[in-house]
């Protein structure tokens, strides 16, 4: 949500959204290819691992360097997700692609029409079978803009519906940490392909932004997505009565604090959005993560009074004596991780976000609001974040309030119930129609 600490925390959805700091969008691009054996073109198939079957499309094309290379997925919700190390000799094929803490290895050969051969990721080894295709065009327009917050320069994409006239718009928050204008594409896309368009940037500090995110709180990030609005809002193409936005987990807590400062928003979807204290959603953040709940009793004891200690120091000012003391005798526990050290940047953020009341933001947003939870959210306590928001939109006379919560879903919608072991992650595959169905219904 606010401020999570990276230790021993659950793999989620968005590390594959968190790849790169730049692409380009090949899909854009509606290539051909009738070249035998030749590797640039576009391709459709599937990844199989452990005996699960990944729809993917694949673009190649020719750089400078050699080749240039991509893919997406419905599925995982991604598009443009670029490979590196791409190589192609006497039809023999080599590409890597590259996460945040994983890589996945690809080797196998181009047949005329078809690729395949066999994928390494990590203790895993898969197949895949790719058959040339055509992608048409998607319909839409892209450009990269830029626009200014005070001393700060943010670098990001405009997405415009193919057809013409003067559209609706959103624009995209950013999650916690450094987070580019890639990890919203694919919905963004989505907005666009059904006449919405979207605003995407990059974090000040990341991709092409200029700032520190580290250095500021949410007052700063708040400014930054005002200033988004305002640029929409010049735009000749855009409607500026019919902008909105979109923030989720960290995107989502400050909408409310945008929409205060942007009083003439159309719409706000706020999803997955801690609606009480940032130190009481820190608390339930990492006493998941580090698996509290399934602790033995004593263990739960010990476990929750080093967290609640922790957050004490980060969020109240208490001193860090205590939590050191608590540090060096829990030390040797599974459960246990070390705080961050003293310079690091997740103390001074901490202290910049501790005063954030939600409630007191929400009880002055009139637009209409649609709020979005995983029943499994691991990060941000679900139900009551939503009961806390919507009582502080009654308290202020806001009655247009649409709640969504998805019975089987965690933090990033990812399905999570029953338990999927093996293979590919899934995602709620209506998220993005659900999205764009309640913008659309409001105009």
């Amino acid at each position: 949500m606010s401020n999570r600490l990276n230790h021993k925390s659950p793999a989620r959805a968005r590390q594959c959204l968190r790849l790169i700091s730049g692409y380009a969008a090949f899909l854009s691009l509606g290539i051909t290819n009738t070249w035998a054996n030749n590797l640039e073109g576009a391709w459709k198939g599937l990844w199989n691992k452990q005996g699960d079957a990944l729809p993917v499309t694949v673009i190649f094309e020719k750089s400078r360097s050699g080749y240039a290379g991509s893919f997406d997925s419905d599925q995982l919700q991604v598009v443009g997700i670029p490979f590196s190390g791409i190589q192609e000799t006497n039809g023999k094929v080599h590409f890597v692609l590259q996460g945040d803490q994983s890589k996945t290895i690809f080797d196998g050969r181009v047949t005329g029409d078809t690729i395949s051969g066999t994928f390494v990721d990590g203790t895993a080894i898969g197949t895949f079978d790719l058959t040339r295709t055509t992608v048409p065009a998607i319909g839409i327009r892209t450009r990269d803009v830029t626009f200014p917050d005070k001393d700060v320069t943010l670098g990001g994409t405009l997405l415009l519906p193919g057809r013409g006239g003067r559209y609706a718009a959103i624009v995209f928050l950013h999650g916690s940490g450094p987070e580019g204008r890639w990890a919203n594409h694919y919905l963004a896309q989505k907005f666009a392909e059904s006449g919405i368009a979207a605003l995407i940037y990059d974090k000040r500090g990341v991709g092409q932004s200029t700032g520190d995110w580290k250095a500021t709180g949410f007052d700063g990030l708040a400014d930054d997505a005002v200033a988004g609005v305002r640029y929409l809002q010049s735009q000749p193409e855009i409607d500026s009565h019919r902008i909105g936005i979109y923030g989720h987990s960290q995107g989502g807590t400050i909408a409310p604090l945008v929409a205060t400062r942007a009083v003439d928003l159309r719409f706000v979807i706020a999803s997955a959005a801690c609606g009480l204290s940032p130190a009481d959603c820190e608390v339930y953040s990492v006493e998941n993560s580090i698996g509290v709940p399934g602790l033995p009793p004593t263990e739960r004891t010990d476990a929750q009074r080093y967290v609640r200690t922790l957050v004490d120091v980060a969020y109240r000012g208490k001193d860090r004596e205590s939590l050191d003391a608590l540090a060096s005798g829990f030390k040797g526990r599974a459960w246990f991780f070390a705080p961050p050290p003293p310079d690091d940047s997740y103390w001074a953020i901490s202290r910049s976000i501790a005063g954030f009341n939600p409630a007191n933001y929400w009880r002055q947003v009139r637009a209409p609001v649609l709020l979005l939870y995983g029943a499994h959210d691991e990060r941000i306590p679900p139900v009551p974040s939503a009961n806390g928001i919507r009582d502080a939109l009654d308290a202020g006379g806001n009655r247009q309030v649409s709640l969504k919560t998805f019975a089987n879903a965690d933090h990033t919608f990812t399905i999570v119930y029953p338990p999927h072991q093996t293979g590919w992650t899934r995602h709620v595959p209506d998220y993005a129609e659900i999205l764009t169905h309640w913008v659309l219904s409001l105009n």
